[in-house]
């Protein structure tokens, strides 16, 4: 009730400060209310579910860029096997620059994991002090509790990720590869006559080369 129709309805000197202190009261009561709410709301976000998100990319982006590697892996041996050069000075460097991308997009995709999940922990931390403010504002609990749990279920839900680049690109530039064959390329050699001895169509099957597997 407001003081003036106070003032009509009862008469007399109403105790402004008494009432504005209970709604005040109330005001603070229903802002605790509301806090309680959002906290629930985003209770899950805990360091676990950041480090499960990093996670995910990595379970995500690993099989992609084991098929990389096969691929990368077996086109160098073709071309090596081809010219004679498996067991050169060439194909050794041929083999630790794969070796060595490999380990490189291993930690690219593992960075990637923890740079999105600390994205999403700020954006989740954002919001939830939006939310708070927004509660200060309006004194609103069940609104406010409404707007958290939507929100936080939108961040909770699974990530959406795009496919993984070509993270061995450089060792598969064939240009490349051509050019430190010709380089290294024995003087009167010719390519061996024939396709590529079956060995190539897995991870473990070029001789004395480590398998870079995820």
């Amino acid at each position: 009730m407001g003081f003036t129709l106070y003032d009509i309805v009862k008469g007399g000197t109403p105790d402004y400060a008494g009432m504005s202190q209970a709604q005040e009261q109330q005001r603070q009561q229903a802002i605790t209310q509301g806090t309680q709410k959002i906290n629930q709301a985003f209770s899950g976000f805990t360091p676990s579910f950041y480090q499960q998100r990093a996670q995910a990319y990595q379970d995500f982006a690993l099989p992609q860029l084991s098929q990389q590697y096969q691929t990368n892996r077996n086109q160098i041996g073709f071309g090596l096997a081809n010219r004679g050069l498996l067991s050169s000075s060439a194909g050794t460097k041929q083999w630790n620059d794969l070796g060595k991308a490999m380990g490189q997009a291993k930690q690219t995709i593992a960075d990637t994991g923890i740079a999105q999940s600390q994205a999403l922990q700020q954006q989740v931390q954002n919001q939830e002090s939006t939310l708070l403010n927004q509660l200060y504002q309006s004194a609103d609990p069940a609104g406010a509790g409404q707007q958290a749990t939507q929100t936080a279920a939108n961040y909770a839900a699974p990530s959406v990720y795009q496919p993984l680049g070509n993270l061995l690109g450089s060792v598969a530039n064939q240009y490349y590869l051509s050019q430190l064959i010709n380089t290294y390329r024995p003087t009167g050699s010719s390519p061996q006559v024939g396709g590529p001895p079956s060995y190539y169509s897995g991870m473990g099957g070029l001789p004395n080369q480590p398998a870079y597997g995820y």
